[in-house]
């Protein structure tokens, strides 16, 4: 192929070219040519760095990394910063101008990819993992059931009696509603080990494996396409880019520690998924008789963990995040959006109400808007979840716990005219 693979070019022609000059300038007794090494380094990455961003986007190549076996995909869009992983990898060797940090690439197409192992991990680390940790208390054990057991209640086609059955309609702690702890356990464990509970004779319950050909699959994530504007990427003459350079700048001074804080940053250059690139995730969940969730329930568990924590390294400074509208099924349109100002998140409190009307319907979603104080508030649910609400009635919204930003948890009950 006329592409090269980036991988290639990312860890092993990085050095290729003038290494015997770079020993040389690594080997020098003293600072004599230090100036000459750091000119050298920089000229030398500078035009590796160029040849590596400067690669435009091939979907052939990308799609080589769909699976057949994949019976669900879900696509979701990069936000700003963007997207990095492998970070942990070793890449560099502390001269000027080289990328600082390691990447996974597929290695045989050489594009950036998310290996299925990776989406696994990411997903059920938002579970409790009861079976993974020794200790009696789970960390964010609580948190972690009264947030999984408000978006499984939010999934299609749950009736009321089975979310009253299994304890997970309100925000309770989970030692109180043991029935709540052992469906989120159970789900786990059917999802990431492939076991599902068997009741015995005296009573007891076993976890027995289920069998290989009706376990949920997990398949690498691949690139779909790029609407990174190249308009932002004066530097380079790409018109398709979907990776760029980032910078973090630790304030770090390795002579004197304590001095750190008043120290000048300095700013250490890796590589990113550009914003705007559409990412593929791709499973084979099964529907099972005795399983506790469907096919299509599964998906949108997947789609909702993913909007919410995001994958990848630095999620925490925002890193790895996904746009929260996707296309709806029919008619093309996007999702609506709830609008929740700054200022109005603060009142919005566990036990608050406030008064409201549904002001349209929209791609199988109530928008609910009221007023906070002068803050004017709108967030969508589905209309299933109250079927006899149409536009123009008044409502009671009322939240049943704290209201925090992708996770809105509330009730809504009409007033009667």
């Amino acid at each position: 192929m006329n592409t090269p693979n980036i991988g290639w070019l990312y860890f092993k022609d990085y050095l290729r070219q003038g290494i015997d000059s770079a020993r040389l300038f690594q080997n020098a007794p003293d600072e004599k040519y230090e100036k000459e090494r750091k000119e050298y380094f920089e000229k030398h990455f500078a035009k590796k760095n160029k040849v590596i961003m400067e690669q435009e986007f091939s979907p052939d190549i990308s799609t080589a990394l769909s699976s057949e076996l994949a019976k669900s995909n879900i696509s979701l869009k990069t936000t700003y910063p963007g997207l990095t992983l492998g970070a942990g990898y070793t890449h560099e060797i502390n001269e000027t101008g080289e990328f600082k940090l390691g990447f996974f690439f597929d290695h045989t197409t050489g594009y950036p990819c998310i290996p299925g192992s990776t989406v696994k991990g990411c997903l059920r680390s938002m579970f409790p993992q009861k079976e993974h940790d020794d200790s009696d208390e789970l960390s964010n054990a609580s948190e972690k059931y009264n947030y999984l057991a408000s978006v499984i209640r939010e999934l299609g086609n749950l009736t009321e009696e089975y979310i009253a059955e299994n304890e997970l309609g309100e925000e309770y702690d989970q030692k109180e509603h043991p029935k709540r702890e052992s469906f989120i356990d159970r789900l786990e464990l059917e999802i990431f080990e492939g076991k599902i509970p068997v009741i015995k004779e005296d009573g007891t319950i076993e976890n027995h494996p289920i069998c290989i050909y009706e376990r949920d699959i997990f398949f690498d994530a691949y690139l779909v396409s790029t609407d990174h504007p190249a308009i932002n990427r004066s530097n380079y003459q790409n018109q398709k880019p979907f990776i760029g350079d980032d910078y973090i700048t630790p304030h770090v001074n390795r002579k004197n520690p304590a001095m750190s804080p008043f120290t000048n940053p300095i700013p250490l250059m890796f590589l990113k998924i550009l914003p705007e690139v559409t990412i593929q995730f791709q499973f084979d969940v099964k529907t099972r008789e005795d399983g506790l969730l469907t096919k299509e329930q599964k998906e949108e568990l997947f789609r909702r963990l993913l909007l919410d924590f995001g994958i990848g390294a630095k999620t925490n400074v925002g890193y790895g995040q996904f746009d929260p509208e996707r296309i709806a099924k029919e008619g093309g349109k996007p999702l609506p959006k709830d609008v929740v100002p700054i200022g109005a998140i603060s009142m919005l409190k566990k036990n608050s109400s406030f008064k409201g009307i549904v002001e349209k319907q929209e791609s199988g979603y109530n928008i609910y808007k009221f007023n906070v104080g002068e803050y004017i508030c709108s967030f969508k649910k589905k209309s299933d979840k109250n079927p006899g609400l149409l536009p123009g009635d008044k409502v009671i919204v009322f939240f049943n716990n704290d209201y925090q930003p992708g996770n809105a948890n509330f009730k809504i009950n009409l007033v009667s005219s």
